[in-house]
């Protein structure tokens, strides 16, 4: 007679099987759960990528102490009396050959030699090969600094004197105004225009801030001044 207490004790090798099956199934299972979980923990990277030449204006939050008047750098051309009028100058001598050089003498040209009449049309170009700058940037040694240093300055100027309006500050309007100018030969900003508006009280209040940009070192092309295009993007921003 077969004791039940001894099957109980001793299990049959069909009960071992599914035991072991159960065992192999946990496995599994816990192996999907762990990679499911390593799966879900991948860090994510951003990236931020912004123009090289574009100034934001961002409202202060709340107002602690009134800002100092901020004072507008006009530039306004140099004015130079008139010489003194003095005793005409005597006629130059008529000029005489030389037969034996063979050269007219009595007319002195200058540093300029023969038939330069220094007659010369003033370019406008994107990129010169002297670009304008700052005389604080400049760096003989590399070009490409300096016209960082002086775009740097540019968007900093540009940045605290732009004034936000309040009506579009508490309407929580903003935009972005695309500015184009030239410095001139001279180095001054001339030409100031908008060619993308946001909306006029903005377009004013970017142009407005062109005017605290002072004078530059003029760009060069070949030696002789020209005349330099700039774009710049200037974003008022509610934050």
């Amino acid at each position: 007679m077969i004791n039940p207490l001894a099957m109980k004790k001793h299990p049959t090798p069909r009960r071992r099987i599914e035991l072991g099956f159960i065992a192999a199934l946990a496995l599994v299972l816990a192996a999907f759960e762990w990679t499911a979980f390593e799966y879900n923990t991948v860090q994510h990277s951003a990236y931020t990528g912004g123009l090289a030449l574009e100034a934001e204006v961002v409202p202060p939050n709340a107002p602690s102490k009134p800002a100092p008047p901020v004072r507008n750098l006009l530039i306004t051309p140099e004015i130079h009396p008139d010489p003194p009028v003095g005793p005409e100058p005597s006629p130059d001598p008529d000029p005489t050959i030389d037969p034996l050089a063979g050269k007219i003498q009595g007319f002195d040209f200058g540093d300029f030699g023969d038939g330069d009449d220094g007659d010369w049309e003033v370019e406008t170009v994107l990129v010169a090969e002297h670009m304008p700058h700052f005389s604080e940037c400049s760096n003989v040694l590399n070009r490409d600094e300096e016209r960082a240093c002086t775009e740097g300055q540019m968007i900093r100027m540009i940045q605290a004197c732009a004034k936000f309006p309040p009506i579009l500050r508490e309407a929580s309007i903003g935009g972005v105004v695309y500015l184009q100018f030239n410095v001139n030969e001279f180095g001054a900003i001339q030409d100031e225009t908008v060619l993308k508006s946001a909306h006029p009280k903005l377009d004013k209040a970017a142009l407005d801030a062109l005017q605290c940009i002072p004078r530059l070192e003029p760009g060069t092309q070949q030696g002789r001044p020209v005349r330099v295009t700039y774009t710049i993007p200037v974003r008022f921003t509610i934050r």
